[in-house]
């Protein structure tokens, strides 16, 4: 069973850690290309979640094996998506660097990750979850639409780990 918490400032170094395996676990299988050390997720970009109290680290079995950032953040390019839900950016919530061990992935963590992410936005008083998963990352995609979210359009945006690059915008309405 995953238990799922906000980071303190005293995970940075497992969240850090976290992130660099969850890293080299994708460019070893070839899932996707767009993670890269000290880049993205970035140094700053942990602490900055930590102090805004944004990142979540999950558990497995007393292990931290998952972790990801839910706030109201989002690539300019999202604007450029006409959104199935009609629902303005302002009544959104994002998933960023939703991320598993390797030595974890197939007990269906990410989707536990993903269902508490849509748990918390509902919470947040958001109407709706959005996210983006770049294009050749079907592992990604195939966890967010079992979890109900709808494909709404592709869009070329620029991260600074990736350049510009074709993503995948998806949906959930809560």
């Amino acid at each position: 069973m995953v238990e799922i918490r906000k980071a303190r400032n005293d995970d940075y170094s497992a969240v850090r850690g976290l992130y660099c395996a969850i890293t080299d676990g994708m460019l070893a299988s070839g899932i996707s290309n767009s993670w890269k050390h000290d880049i993205y997720p970035s140094d700053e970009f942990i602490k900055s979640a930590i102090a805004s109290d944004t990142l979540y680290i999950g558990y497995e079995n007393s292990v931290p094996a998952s972790v990801m950032v839910i706030n109201r953040e989002y690539n300019e390019g999202y604007e450029n998506v006409v959104w199935p839900s009609g629902i303005p950016m302002s009544d959104a919530v994002m998933i960023h660097a939703l991320g598993v061990l390797p030595e974890f992935s197939g007990r269906g963590i990410a989707g536990t990750m993903t269902r508490y992410a849509i748990s918390e936005a509902r919470m947040m008083g958001a109407r709706v979850l959005r996210l983006d998963v770049i294009e050749d990352n079907k592992t990604a995609e195939h966890v967010y639409v079992s979890a109900g979210f709808v494909f709404a359009g592709a869009v070329s945006m620029f991260y600074e780990d990736t350049g510009w690059t074709p993503f995948r915008l998806f949906e959930y309405v809560l």
